[in-house]
């Protein structure tokens, strides 16, 4: 029987009414309908023996015909370094089954694509616990230990320098003036020796037992780390200092050890608080989730699980609480926190028929209102799968940085054990030969060169996310910094997209039917007409015609949409159609044209309407430039961008907003795949071209673009195909975003080049015994916090 109250399978707390099936002789009880079909798709009898009946042949050619490969994001905790990062994908790529790893140490998450019929992707985990690492499915809800490893590092750190003081007091004030005299076998030496070997062996062994066990997990990975050079460097001084206060004879190197671990564990606790603040907002939006949900039930409110809601059902927020789920406000009004979701600074007052978004806070009343999303589906939901997926998607610089990283502690000790080879065969003892080596192993600091991209990447992603800016994958990042040219769409993007109709102009005699040829089209019915054909279509300019028609448009068939121009359809037995004067082709010689080139000169959207192939009239519409647009320019052109627009607007109205804006480059009556071209041709010049545009029309284009950029108009944001999205309708997130871009590659190669630079001048210093290796310690772990330093600016 299942544990009372717990899950069989994700070990969560039961509802009020658990799911059961009977699994062998056993009643198992589940929280949710998925756990109850995961586990019996794993445990059942049937399963079993089907999967123990598989052949490596059967398996090989499902592998070949059928793409079996599931994904999965995990997170990863216990983590002290890049390194780290590298042991972790290492362990679970050997995996049966696993076809590839990717594990983000600043992010601390990782995903995981796997075939679910030879990995067990709980065991794999659990081969990361064994070594000492936290890992767990990012579906599972158990506490997060963040605070319990800070505070055994804070342990670590204070059991090293309680000790380390004595050893370094003793040192200090007896070892060191009796080493320069030569007292190398005088019976308080020989005392002294022992009682630092005393004290420095729990400074090595408790104090720095995460460097040991770091260095462990990296052997068994066939993988080097800094813990594998800091405990080799250590382990190396230790041993030999033992056998020397043994034999007697010689110094004893205790004092290094002391305070080459104390140095470390301090340099690692600075990081951790770092890195904490650099997942600070990251953290905060994932964590935005809400557990526990009021619903009614048989006219009471009910305590349930978020997860158990489903559309239809009424829920109870109350003041100060997170709303559960996507819904729709059915009572009450109040006043919603969104920042975190949408990057609204300020609550928004809400009331009846408002919808909400999971995650929000309610501020001051409660609320009664109707879920119409789960969950899982919710923007929130979605939300947090892009941004767990851009934390796990490695940018081509921090690919690079890897490989580097992978490569160097190799040559380190290489570097080191000629060193020691170098000294002992130029005469020097062995005890100056080891110390030497011993300070190119200490001082070395791939660390550094591991945290140089992530933990930039994750401040600057937790930045963007409480901005209201998604962004999709981390390339974006990379490539925005290097944008030179931005292209706009104009309706919906630098307009509002709420257009309004000005005009609607007929022709003295419309060509209809025979029995009202002699009559004249009303405004109103051009307006209608035009609107049977554009109630099917999405765009801005169809909605405006659709509000300005008196009446419920007649019924249209046969419709036809041509992206960037116009639609047609038939409307009784008239063919119908409404778009642009190239679409109609309309010319001088039409009696309407000079009236519609007014119209357009005044800024003003025209739409052309013809009936049967003739033209009935033209319906004018205004829309206003959005109200950040002209700062957004201005911000554009601060960094040194070229801003232009592209529009399938007539030409004199793209240039009537286009002057009104003070954007001198501008061109209209250009088609989706016009825009496409023209990118093309900039591309091919050598630019880096962004495209802004809502996303209705502007495919192509964005598709294009080396950076495609766009405005969630609605609640799916998952659904956006663009590398980045734009959550609340403010156009100057775009400056903000390429400015906070090319600050987050500046500090990038700021850190690499620090990196580098240090272990390039740091390591021969070491190995021709410049530096020691006390010295060496403290200059590694001031390296490491150089870097977290530096990538914490960007919260600024």
């Amino acid at each position: 029987m299942a544990e009372k109250g717990v899950c069989s399978l994700c070990g969560e707390a039961l509802p009020d009414e658990p799911l059961r099936q009977r699994v062998g002789a056993e009643t198992k009880l589940f929280c949710s309908a998925g756990c109850r079909r995961a586990y019996g798709d794993v445990h059942s009898e049937p399963a079993k023996s089907e999967v123990a009946a598989l052949s490596g042949k059967r398996r090989a050619l499902g592998q070949l015909f059928l793409n079996t490969e599931q994904t999965a994001y995990f997170s990863v905790q216990g983590m002290y370094c890049a390194g780290c990062a590298a042991t972790a994908e290492n362990i679970l790529r050997r995996q049966q089954g696993v076809s590839q790893v990717e594990v983000n140490f600043a992010g601390e998450r990782g995903r995981i694509e796997y075939d679910p019929e030879q990995t067990d992707l709980a065991a794999a985990l659990r081969k990361l616990e064994r070594l000492g690492y936290q890992a767990q499915l990012l579906s599972d809800d158990k506490q997060q230990q963040a605070e319990l490893r800070q505070e055994r590092t804070l342990l670590q750190l204070l059991t090293a320098a309680a000790f380390g003081m004595q050893v370094m007091v003793i040192y200090l004030v007896q070892l060191y003036p009796l080493y320069a005299a030569q007292q190398f076998d005088s019976p308080t030496v020989r005392g002294l020796q022992y009682l630092v070997w005393a004290l420095a062996t729990p400074i090595l062994f408790v104090g720095g037992w995460s460097i040991l066990q770091g260095a462990w997990r990296a052997t068994l990975a066939a993988t080097a780390t800094m813990d594998t050079l800091v405990a080799v460097g250590t382990g190396a001084a230790y041993s030999y200092s033992v056998y020397i206060t043994l034999v007697g004879g010689g110094e004893v190197y205790f004092d290094s050890v002391a305070m080459i671990v104390t140095f470390i564990m301090l340099g690692r606790y600075l990081e951790r608080i770092g890195g904490a603040q650099a997942r600070k907002d990251i953290r905060h939006l994932l964590q935005l989730q809400p557990t526990d949900a009021w619903r009614r039930a048989g006219g009471e409110w009910q305590k349930t699980a978020a997860a158990l809601l489903a559309p239809g059902d009424q829920i109870l927020i109350k003041p100060g609480e997170r709303v559960p789920a996507d819904a729709r406000i059915v009572e009450g009004e109040a006043a919603l926190d969104e920042a975190l979701l949408t990057g609204e600074a300020t609550p928004v007052n809400k009331g009846p028929g408002a919808e909400i978004f999971a995650g929000a806070i309610v501020s001051d009343e409660a609320l009664v209102a109707e879920v119409v999303r789960p969950l899982a589906d919710g923007r929130l939901a979605q939300i947090t799968r892009i941004v767990e997926q851009t934390l796990n998607v490695k940018p081509p610089i921090q690919r690079l940085a890897d490989r580097a990283a992978a490569y160097f502690a190799f040559a380190i000790f290489a570097c080191a054990l000629l060193t020691f080879l170098g000294w002992w065969l130029t005469g020097a003892g062995v005890a100056q030969a080891l110390l030497a080596a011993v300070a190119v192993l200490v001082v070395a600091c791939p660390c550094a060169l591991g945290l140089a991209t992530p933990l930039a990447l994750a401040v600057a992603l937790g930045r963007t996310s409480r901005a209201g800016v998604l962004v999709r994958n981390a390339v974006a990042l990379e490539t925005a910094s290097t944008v030179q040219r931005v292209v706009f769409d104009k309706t919906g993007t630098l307009t509002r997209g709420r257009l309004s109709v000005t005009a609607a102009v007929t022709v003295a005699q419309p060509p209809l039917e025979q029995s009202m040829a002699e009559q004249a089209m009303a405004p109103e019915e051009l307006l209608c007409l035009a609107a049977a054909v554009e109630q099917y279509s999405e765009h801005p300019l169809a909605k405006a015609i659709l509000r300005a028609c008196p009446h419920t448009p007649a019924p249209a068939g046969q419709f036809k949409v041509t992206r960037g121009l116009g639609a047609g359809a038939t409307v009784g037995a008239q063919q119908v159609k409404a778009g642009s004067a190239r679409f109609l082709a309309i010319d001088a010689e039409c009696p309407l044209f000079s009236q519609a080139q007014a119209h357009s000169a005044r800024g003003e959207t025209v739409v052309w309407v013809s009936v049967d192939a003739n033209v009935a009239g033209f319906i004018a519409l205004r829309d206003e430039p959005d109200a950040q647009a002209a700062a957004t320019l201005r911000q554009l052109a601060a960094e040194g961008i070229t801003a232009v627009l592209l529009s399938g607007d007539n030409p004199h109205t793209t240039a009537a907003i286009a002057q009104e804006l003070g954007l001198a480059e501008h061109a209209g009556d250009a088609s989706p795949q016009d825009k496409a071209e023209r990118i093309r041709q900039w591309q091919a010049q050598g630019l880096r071209v962004a495209m802004v545009g809502d996303g209705v029309n502007d495919a192509p284009a964005l598709a294009q673009a080396d950076l495609s950029i766009t405005v969630a108009g609605g609640t799916d944001v998952a659904g956006e195909s663009s590398d980045v999205v734009l959550t609340q309708r403010d156009l100057t997130l775009v400056p903000w975003f390429i400015a906070l871009a090319r600050r987050t590659r500046r500090t990038i190669v700021q850190n690499l080049g620090w990196a580098f630079a240090y272990n390039l001048l740091a390591v021969p210093l070491a190995a021709f015994g410049l530096i020691s290796p006390i010295i060496a310690a403290a200059a590694m772990a001031t390296s490491s916090l150089l870097v977290v330093g530096n990538s914490l600016r960007l919260r600024r």
